[in-house]
């Protein structure tokens, strides 16, 4: 049988007997496969290097946005479940054990984790402060990073303030660091009371920026600027507001009433117990409110208004994960900072068709009242104390639909970042402007600086002739990037850290420098405390030379987007992590 010369010896028209070419056959399909193996290496490695890359998070310097390496518990006395971090890890036989830490002089002892909710420690000898203890611990969570956006760079796709960036450690040039981007290039910027201010080079007098572009001073202790110099640059300098999409995952718990402590009473073993809760302002109030459990309720004895209060721990920018062996008293710890940035959210349910919901932030002297009324009618108002005795002002007021009764309605009262909002069902119906309301810096200024000083919180709910019943009432706090001193070598002993209060950063738009903290301020290496340069850094000459806080823009690896595992689901108390926890996974904000 004739064949055409260009057909296949494996074809149909092949008898059963053509053999000739079998070996070319087997040839072609080994190199075919090594072939196709080498491409798919090739475009794995253009995909981790350009496209996207997986890392895991090591440690919890942006707890609790995201986990390090971990471990979980349920308090005894509210029942709310929480993480803390996992520190000095101890190798043991059969499991891990991490239920011990060494002590300064090498000995080890036992952990206890004290409740970011009710502030419970009081465990004494259960499951979690025993000295032979033993965790198994939770991996860190899993992130997806996007590299091609910054790769590009542009308004649209380069870094933006508040993103969750990976770079290149300075100090190490090796290790990989997760962090929040807080300043950008051509910008000089300054932590003030845990909120960022920043104000571009071309708006800060020219005696300022140069001042902050020359070498720092021979002492650390030295101001790089002059009280006066301090006063200009104030007036510049603007505010940097988060917008929803990162605020949300900034939020951190201060109280939940779904997980109301079951005692109040301070025991021998609970020495640092003081759980918020929420009391009746007046024998009135008593009569009227309910608070003991979760379901919230409020029937009016009379047509008075009825407040209820939070009381009991202050709120701070206290971490539940960071709250292992819990000593205010070492040298290792430091004092917490007072927040006055609060967010108050619940579920309300009306009963009646006339009455009025009203609730109060305040931030050190800033008062704010917003009032609901069953006819629709809302109003914000703030406390005027320009006269002996003050007054409240309205400062705005609108309509919205009348209140259904037994209807439920989500309501959320913020103060954020020199602004107050409230949002019903998820719409802002009234908010300040900077005119009603904005931070003073010169202020802040004129006396000797204090982390947190004058900021605390306070957080009422009052009602009038309405019987409402408020579930899923909780308040939350808003992170606080602290103005930390240099603790890490005595020379730098008592400075300020870069880009802190008194210590403003210039960060140079050509070439770009990035300024980055973690969102769990107080346990993150950061921008702000970095005293050392790695050697590539070290080399680089002016005008690229390296500035001391900054992230190079050719350190930025890229942006954190997905965390596609996080730390799974146990078959039992002892094992592994194993199963995939589904409803973690999510979107980096």
């Amino acid at each position: 049988m004739n064949r055409h010369p260009l057909q296949h010896p494996d074809s149909p028209a092949a008898g059963p007997g053509s053999t000739p070419g079998a070996p070319a056959i087997v040839t072609d399909s080994i190199r075919d496969t090594i072939d196709s193996i080498v491409v798919a290496f090739i475009l794995a490695f253009v995909f981790r290097a350009f496209i996207v890359e997986a890392f895991v998070i090591p440690t919890g310097s942006m707890a609790p946005s995201l986990f390090g390496m971990h471990g979980q518990h349920r308090c005894a006395n509210c029942s709310y479940s929480f993480a803390y971090g996992i520190r000095e890890p101890i190798p043991s036989p059969e499991v891990r054990d991490y239920g011990t830490l060494f002590t300064d002089r090498g000995e080890i002892r036992s952990f206890s984790v004290r409740c970011p909710n009710c502030s419970w420690d009081g465990e004494g000898n259960s499951e979690l402060n025993v000295r032979s203890n033993q965790v198994v611990p939770d991996s860190g969570d899993r992130i997806l990073v996007l590299k091609w956006p910054y790769d590009l760079g542009g308004p649209w796709l380069g870094p933006k303030r508040w993103d969750v960036v990976v770079f290149k450690n300075p100090q190490d040039g090796e290790v990989n660091f997760i962090k929040r981007l807080l300043g950008l290039p051509g910008e000089v910027l300054q932590i003030i009371n845990g909120d960022v201010f920043a104000a571009p080079i071309k708006s800060v007098p020219d005696d300022i920026v140069k001042a902050l572009d020359g070498p720092p001073p021979g002492d650390p202790l030295e101001a790089r600027l002059t009280d006066e110099q301090m006063k200009r640059l104030a007036r510049v300098m603007k505010i940097q507001r988060k917008p929803r999409v990162a605020q949300d995952s900034l939020w951190m718990l201060h109280y939940d009433h779904d997980f109301v402590p079951h005692t109040f009473e301070r025991n021998r073993m609970a020495r640092y117990y003081d759980p918020p809760r929420w009391i009746e302002r007046d024998p009135g109030s008593a009569l009227a409110w309910s608070t003991r459990t979760p379901l919230v309720t409020f029937k009016p004895t009379d047509t008075q208004l009825h407040w209820i209060d939070l009381t009991g721990a202050r709120i701070e920018d206290e971490y539940g994960y960071n709250n292992t062996n819990y000593e205010p008293n070492s040298r290792n710890s430091t004092p917490a900072r007072a927040v006055g940035d609060v967010l108050l959210s619940f579920v309300l349910f009306p009963d009646g068709s006339e009455g009025e919901l009203s609730l109060m932030l305040a931030k050190g002297r800033d008062r704010f009242q917003a009032h609901l009324a069953s006819d629709g009618t809302v109003r914000l108002e703030r406390f005027n104390d320009s006269i002996r005795g003050g007054f409240w002002e309205e400062i705005r007021k609108t309509k919205i639909a009348q209140l259904a009764s037994r209807k439920p309605i989500e309501i959320e009262f913020e103060n954020l970042d020199y602004r107050i909002a409230l949002r019903v069902n998820g719409d802002e119906v009234l908010a300040t402007d900077d005119a009603q309301y904005h931070p003073n810096l010169e202020d802040v200024l004129k006396s000797k600086y204090e982390d947190g000083h004058g900021q605390d919180a306070q957080i009422a709910i009052g009602v009038k002739l309405m019987s409402v019943e408020i579930r899923h009432l909780k308040v939350q706090r808003d992170v606080y990037y602290r103005s930390d001193r240099f603790v890490e070598h005595s020379i730098f002993n008592g400075a300020p850290g870069w880009g802190t209060a008194l210590n403003p950063i210039l960060l140079r738009e050509s070439p770009q420098d990035f300024f980055c903290c973690g969102d769990n301020s107080p346990q993150s290496k950061d921008s702000r405390l970095w005293t050392d340069v790695c050697e590539l850094l070290r080399e680089r000459k002016p005008p690229n030379e390296y500035r001391y806080g900054t992230v190079p823009g050719d350190q930025l690896i890229g942006q954190a987007f997905f965390v596609y595992w996080p730390s799974g689901l146990r078959f039992s108390k002892n094992s592994m992590a194993v199963i995939p926890n589904v409803g973690r996974m999510r979107m980096i904000r």
